[in-house]
């Protein structure tokens, strides 16, 4: 399915082709002519140049387009029900885009004007790039645009939605919005939600989407009617480049190595041919003949031939910095516009390809409670490789002046290569020094599809029909990762099989598909001398999912065999001697389908209560079902008992207030009522197992809800420039946590999530953009910064409901709150403040640039305490970033950079113990951008 979808965007790649990127164009001037109060673009706008003849009629998108001789120019722009506007000034350079965005004021604001006379210079500070968006919009939203992520050391989204106000990054992919944990936080890709490729979590990766694809990224932090119900700590929304303005060609590469690498031998083992792409060429996979279950009865010749229809070993080396573990990028990425059957058209077509490799030495360690006892204490060496793979292609045409048919279709697959060699002392259910190896890889792949038709219409004086439909798959593979762990009575004594701990194969497949269809229409009109807006749509979604796991255990090791390393006793020949047992241990739990149907209605309304206050009421009306079904993959039956089914239907309302009580200055206030839904891993009960713990769903999880109010001021004193400062409150009423299960003995314990009582956070931020080349002797320097100070609270008073991992359990088992060890305590992975700040430097010609950024991350809660051990957090890390470039002749523009330049440690802490300690490295890249 994957290397199908990546061959059709080869295919439109080469399709496209042939069209000429390489003439030369008249120089354009364009822009959008939008709605001054509410932002919205207007759609059928007359904007000509005074003196002549040429004109142009703005699209659905509200934009213009005028080939223009290089000069001065004067425009005229004229909307019914506006006040006419005159822009003087307008440069036009011997380039292919010059921007100006025009606002318009209703006539019912500046009833007495015949027409506002403004230079183009005033015109193009009202709005610039994100700045301009964040202004207008009815929520409150930070963002980042293309240009600002080209300048920081980006590779993917996750590593430019981190610059972003109220945002942080955990493990590389997972965002946090306002320091709450990842299921709190949620994503959409041109305004669509998507399934997730990742069982465990309910967040989207944002690793898996290439930055030279990102056209915009923007943080929504309050709610209203038209975004999906489950809005919680904020919405995500990644904007992919869309149909150029002129024809491009832009293609890139570049290399990069990891410090670590240096100094530290990365541990691998045999892989695939096709690793270097991402893909497993069969090298993992279960054969094709491989039975469903291994019978109980089977033979020794029988399991042996079995297992010697795998291909992968236990055998680990390690090996010193080569070529392969050298960073490389390489993008391209094409566009033109076209005149399809006497229609204006275009198209877009971007590829990616990435591949990263890093080596690291951690830490990792686990107290014990009785005195003079530990659980562990490993020392962990860690070799890691990652593939990225993208493609993008969109077409479009305008039917008509004033509609849009647009088709975009893009796939991406990540894929992790992991190897751990593990070593130290361990007392938990068996007492020794251990040796555990860990391989596994594991691919990230999602497709979506989308065809869009926007159209104007006649209604209620002026209104735009949006009708969209979906579709999405998201796939995860994790073929045959292999563990063995061995265990010596003493330091320094001889490693044997240790019968006791996780010596296995584990492979497991999900598909998750998701369709969504709406049409939703935006219309204004003038009402008691106001104007008005009203935004309607209906929204359906089915989202359906199969997963399932198969498990294998080496154990039974005789006396010879019990001293033979991993790479000779788990063999076939092994087994056929009788040295060591190969069985199929697959669970009950260890498959289930879900699905999940989602509908919603909404209406929203915004009126101007006096000519500065202005308000937007808004109601929706969801419907949602989520069923899991677990299935025992032994028999097929399903395990009634553990399978769950929610259903509500929830009237979720939201009032919105803007105050715009002085120019470029606004105070938002906003209140609004969202759910809280288990997500399909956390109700499925499937065990997940690592080398240190396993962690389970809860069948028993039930819907919760928040209560979210926002308030923010904003001022926009220059062109692109802008102070704003906030607060927020949410109160949560079942909120989904995790815990750790409590277990007999001298256990770490299971986590899992569950339903706590209540909790509520709430913080204030703070949003700087500041031109600092306005007071000091350098042109082009500009300073930005954010900050978000937070604070949450838990009271854990109530008993919870919980799930011990039994097949055969009847209901949930019930955990009494005596067992937190503190009863009040901060939400899960709520952090106490963030803080981005970045110093930019441009110069006049824009041929230099260079910039300096910072990140910091207030320690957060990652392990909620149980029976007596302390809470863990993850604590507090400072980075810095720095990257410059420089245009050369001919087309060329050469980019340095270096990421986490102090190499700031991760460290996860419980009391004054360290449980998990390393140092990810610097890293170094060189990259070169040739386009025309």
């Amino acid at each position: 399915m994957v290397r199908s979808v990546f061959g059709a965007a080869a295919s439109i790649l080469a399709l496209a082709a042939p069209v000429s990127l390489l003439a030369q164009e008249t120089p354009v001037l364009q822009g959008k002519v939008f709605d001054a109060a509410t932002g919205a673009p207007l759609i059928g706008a007359q904007v000509t140049v005074a003196g002549t003849d040429q004109g142009a009629v703005t699209d659905v998108d509200g934009r213009y387009r005028l080939e223009l001789t290089p000069g001065t120019y004067d425009l005229s722009v004229v909307y019914l029900g506006y006040t006419d506007k005159r822009v003087t000034g307008a440069q036009v350079r011997p380039v292919r885009g010059n921007w100006l965005d025009i606002a318009l004021q209703s006539e019912a604001i500046q009833a007495d004007a015949i027409q506002v006379t403004i230079s183009a210079a005033e015109e193009r500070g009202s709005v610039i790039g994100a700045l301009a968006h964040q202004r207008r919009t009815t929520n409150v939203v930070n963002g980042i645009s293309a240009e600002e992520i080209g300048r920081a050391p980006a590779s993917n989204a996750a590593d430019a939605i981190q610059r972003v106000s109220g945002t942080s990054i955990v493990d590389g992919r997972y965002v946090y919005v306002r320091g709450l944990g990842e299921r709190y936080s949620t994503a959409q890709l041109d305004g669509v939600s998507l399934p997730t490729p990742e069982p465990e979590k309910r967040v989207l990766p944002l690793d898996i989407f290439p930055a030279s694809m990102v056209e915009s990224l923007f943080t929504v932090k309050s709610y209203t009617a038209d975004l999906p119900g489950d809005f919680a700590g904020g919405l995500v929304d990644i904007q992919t480049k869309d149909i150029p303005d002129y024809g491009f060609f832009t293609v890139s590469s570049g290399v990069g190595l990891n410090s670590n690498l240096g100094g530290i031998d990365r541990v691998s083992y045999r892989g695939g041919d096709l690793d270097w792409l991402g893909f497993d060429d069969g090298t993992r996979s279960l054969p094709a003949a491989f039975p469903d279950r291994i019978a109980a009865s089977a033979t020794v010749a029988e399991r042996a031939a079995l297992h010697d229809a795998l291909d992968g070993d236990f055998r680990i080396t390690s090996h010193e910095v080569g070529v392969e573990d050298v960073n490389t990028t390489l993008s391209v990425s094409f566009g033109d516009r076209t005149d399809w059957f006497g229609r204006t058209g275009g198209y877009l077509v971007g590829l990616s390809y990435g591949k990263s490799a890093n080596a690291r030495e951690q830490d990792e360690f686990y107290p014990s409670l009785e005195a003079g006892r530990i659980q562990y204490d490993y020392d962990t060496r860690l070799g890691t490789r990652e593939f990225s793979l993208g493609a993008i292609a969109g077409y479009a045409l305008d039917p008509t002046p004033t509609s849009r048919l647009s088709f975009k279709a893009f796939f991406t697959q990540n894929t992790e290569d992991e190897t751990r060699f593990v070593t130290g002392p361990f007392d938990q259910s068996t007492t020794g020094f251990g040796r555990i190896t860990r391989f596994q890889f594991v691919e990230r792949s999602l497709v979506n599809t989308m065809a869009t038709f926007e159209h104007k219409l006649g209604l209620l004086g002026d209104g735009r029909l949006t009708w969209d439909a979906s579709y999405a798959l998201a796939l995860r593979d994790e073929p045959d990762t292999r563990q063995s762990s061995y265990v010596a009575q003493a330091a320094g004594g001889t490693f044997v099989f240790n019968e006791a701990g996780n010596n296995s194969r584990f492979f497991s497949e999900l598909t998750d598909h998701m369709g969504q269809a709406g049409v939703k229409m935006s219309t204004r009109f003038d009402f008691w001398g106001r104007q008005v807006t009203l935004d309607t749509g209906l929204r359906g979604a089915l989202r359906t999912r199969s997963f399932s796991a198969r498990r294998f255990a080496y154990e039974g090791a005789s006396p010879e065999g019990r001293v033979l390393p991993p790479a000779e006793l788990m063999t076939g020949a092994s087994i056929a001697a009788g040295r060591i047992k190969f069985s199929e241990i697959t669970e009950p739990n260890d498959a289930y389908d879900a699905n999940e149907a989602t509908g919603a209605a909404y209406a929203s309304l915004g009126f101007g209560l006096t000519d500065a206050l202005r308000a937007t009421v808004g109601l929706r009306l969801e419907t949602n079902t989520t069923e899991i079904e677990s299935f025992d993959p032994r028999t097929g039956a399903r395990v009634s008992p553990l399978s769950a089914e929610l259903s509500s239907v929830e009237p979720l309302p939201t009032v919105t207030l803007q105050w715009e009580y002085a120019e470029r200055q606004s105070l938002r206030a906003a209140v609004a009522r969202t759910v809280v839904r288990p997500q399909f891993r956390e109700l499925a009960p499937f065990r997940y197992d690592s080398y240190l713990e396993s962690t389970l769903g809860n069948p028993f999880l039930e819907n919760g809800e928040i209560y979210n109010a926002d308030l923010r001021w904003s001022w926009f004193p220059t062109l692109g420039e802008t102070v704003s400062f906030g607060g927020f409150y949410k109160l949560f009423n079942d909120p989904i946590e995790i815990v750790r299960l409590p277990t007999a003995g001298n256990n770490v314990g299971t986590p899992e999530p569950y339903n706590g009582p209540s909790a509520a956070t709430y913080g204030v931020e703070l949003d700087v953009r500041h031109d600092l080349g306005r007071w000091l002797p350098v042109p082009g320097l500009v300073l930005s910064g954010n900050a978000t100070l937070a604070t949450s609270n838990v009271e854990q008073d109530e008993p919870i409901e919980v799930f011990f991992g039994s097949s055969a359990a009847a209901g949930p088992d019930v955990l009494l709150p005596e067992i937190f060890t503190n009863p009040e305590r901060p939400m899960y992975y709520q952090s106490p403040f963030l803080v981005n700040a970045a110093l930019h430097y441009d110069s006049d010609s824009g041929a230099t640039g260079a910039s300096l950024l910072y990140s910091g991350v207030g320690e957060r809660l990652t392990q909620v305490g149980v029976n007596d051990y302390d809470d863990i957090y993850e604590d507090a890390r400072h980075s810095l970033d720095a990257s410059m470039e420089q245009r050369v002749p001919g087309g060329v523009t050469l980019r340095a950079a270096v990421s986490n330049l102090t190499d700031a440690p991760i460290r996860y802490r419980l009391g004054d113990d360290s449980t998990l300690h390393y140092e990810p490295g610097r890293t170094f890249s060189l990259k070169a951008t040739y386009s025309f």
